[in-house]
């Protein structure tokens, strides 16, 4: 799995320079960097938003947003923690909008390989390290068919690095809250897999 998130991972160098010439408006250099952030920013989508549709809407809308302000991007983080967090935001703001996609069930059938170029690793605290590439896809199934109010903190602190703080504000819940949440998220995380060791 390790060589594949190699190939995966757009090269933070390769990326500077498509942001700066994106910055100055050449088209060509924009268009290769929605290639290289495009299964990053849908999985995290469909992770969040679990439905297709609406993780393809929501892609779009952030790339729309991307490109109405690369330009004032600083660079004070790396372009990835960039359109990471815009991604989040655009996809916690659709789930307060519709409803209709807060409790569906769903499968990952529909991702193959993408899960990896998101989720490179797991945080120590599921206590996951016998995980080989079916058992991170039964990981995810699990996680992507939690509850919201588990599901989204799960994604932002332990395969996403967000600290509780970060988690807090863009959910809307208090740090206490955030924290109970994750740790009861991690519990059925490891129940449910119990049944693979």
């Amino acid at each position: 799995m390790e060589e594949h998130n190699k190939g995966s991972r757009p090269r933070e160098i390769d990326v500077k320079i498509l942001v700066a010439k994106s910055k100055k408006g050449d088209k060509a250099a924009f268009e290769e960097l929605v290639k290289k952030f495009s299964k990053y920013v849908y999985t995290t989508a469909f992770f969040i938003l679990r439905d297709i549709h609406e993780a393809e809407d929501a892609s779009q809308e952030v790339f729309v947003k991307v490109y109405l302000s690369i330009k004032g991007f600083r660079g004070l983080s790396s372009f990835k923690t960039w359109i990471r967090k815009l991604t989040v935001n655009t996809c916690i703001d659709k789930l307060r909008l519709y409803s209709k996609i807060k409790n569906k069930k769903v499968s990952l059938d529909k991702i193959t390989e993408e899960h990896e170029v998101v989720f490179t690793r797991f945080s120590q605290s599921l206590e996951v390290d016998f995980l080989n590439k079916e058992m991170v896809k039964e990981v995810l199934k699990i996680i992507v068919n939690l509850d919201e109010s588990y599901r989204i903190p799960i994604i932002l602190r332990d395969l996403q690095d967000y600290s509780y703080r970060e988690i807090s504000e863009l959910t809307g819940k208090p740090i206490g809250t955030v924290k109970t949440n994750i740790h009861r998220a991690r519990k059925m995380i490891k129940e449910k897999m119990k049944m693979y060791r």
